[in-house]
């Protein structure tokens, strides 16, 4: 009984530290066509667009709704302010395409990330299909602005944005407790005990 209340203790707790907070960002998938929540600028010329994913990359979805950064010379920007608690930790996510298919052009492009003032993530002259990006980052202040950049100097294709999210992960005064398990660790443990309680069983019945 002892060994069975133990395993319960250890899979709940897995569970709550696997769990993030909800997702902070509106409207982060762009399926709701109302995109109030954000605002575009478009400095270096070429236009933005909240619409299907046309690509068709090998990962592309026709029917799925992006945000799609036509800027050719100079970042453009997506942006959206963001309730949060100084000192907090989030964990930011998005999906990122820079695709490209004709080897007479190399990658001219950047995508930038910026959460306040600071930036938490640049990358220039990359190409590729959709890929998700996870990123821990730290608020100062109880708004922020979150931002992405993006220009793509390729004569067919641009920059896409998709599945945005923003979690929260401990408050200012949580580091983390260093002497508190990983998720994978109490899985093992978990796994452990189980065994332990099945070979039990087996002995009591010879």
């Amino acid at each position: 009984m002892k060994l069975r209340t133990a395993l319960t203790s250890i899979l709940l707790l897995t569970a709550s530290l696997a769990q993030a907070g909800p997702n902070l960002v509106l409207n982060g998938n762009f399926e709701n066509l109302d995109v109030s929540m954000w605002t575009i600028a478009s400095p270096g010329g070429g236009g933005q667009a909240f619409d299907r994913d046309v690509t068709g990359s090998p990962l592309a979805d026709g029917s799925n709704r992006v945000f799609g950064d036509l800027n050719t010379t100079e970042l453009g920007f997506l942006r959206q302010t963001i309730t949060t608690i100084a000192g907090a930790t989030y964990q930011l996510k998005f999906d990122l395409q820079r695709w490209t298919t004709d080897p007479q052009f190399p990658p001219d492009n950047q995508a930038q990330v910026k959460f306040g003032a600071a930036t938490v993530f640049n990358e220039a002259d990359i190409a590729g299909d959709w890929g998700t990006h996870t990123l821990i980052v730290t608020a100062l202040s109880a708004s922020t602005l979150l931002e992405f950049g993006n220009f793509n100097n390729d004569p067919i294709y641009w920059n896409q944005l998709d599945n945005i999210s923003l979690e929260f992960l401990r408050g200012p005064n949580d580091p983390g407790d260093p002497d508190l398990p990983e998720p994978a660790s109490l899985a093992l443990l978990a796994g452990g005990l189980a065994a332990l309680g099945y070979n039990r069983r087996r002995a009591a019945r010879s």
